[in-house]
């Protein structure tokens, strides 16, 4: 039904640990917008710390692409701030999934709607 898949992840930024966490960001967001293939990388914070971030990708070797990129800053991310809650979006291949396996994703497929 939707051609792009994607995912939404939820984290805590610890108590002192906002600039760590926002310097890890940065990078991040540096590194992903060169992938190319990744059209959404967008993230969102409340004034408690709570983080939400928006991952959409044009196809399966994107996801792949940036989840190897991601590996890259994965402990100093999940340090400054421990994911929460993970949730895919879209028709999620197996492989996808079993990269995600630590964080039991919650999947959610088409149902109805539409892209522009």
């Amino acid at each position: 039904m939707f051609e792009n898949l994607g995912w939404i992840v939820e984290a805590q930024v610890k108590e002192g640990r906002q600039n760590d966490f926002k310097g890890v960001v940065e990078e991040i967001v540096a590194a992903t917008r060169a992938e190319g293939g990744t059209l959404n990388y967008q993230y969102y914070i409340a004034d408690d710390g709570s983080v939400l971030v928006y991952e959409r990708f044009a196809n399966i070797e994107s996801a792949h692409t940036h989840i190897t990129n991601w590996d890259n800053f994965a402990e100093r991310w999940l340090d400054a701030a421990p994911s929460t809650r993970m949730v895919y979006l879209g028709d999620i291949p197996r492989e996808i999934q079993d990269r995600h396996s630590a964080i039991s994703p919650k999947v959610y497929k088409p149902y109805n709607g539409f892209a522009r």
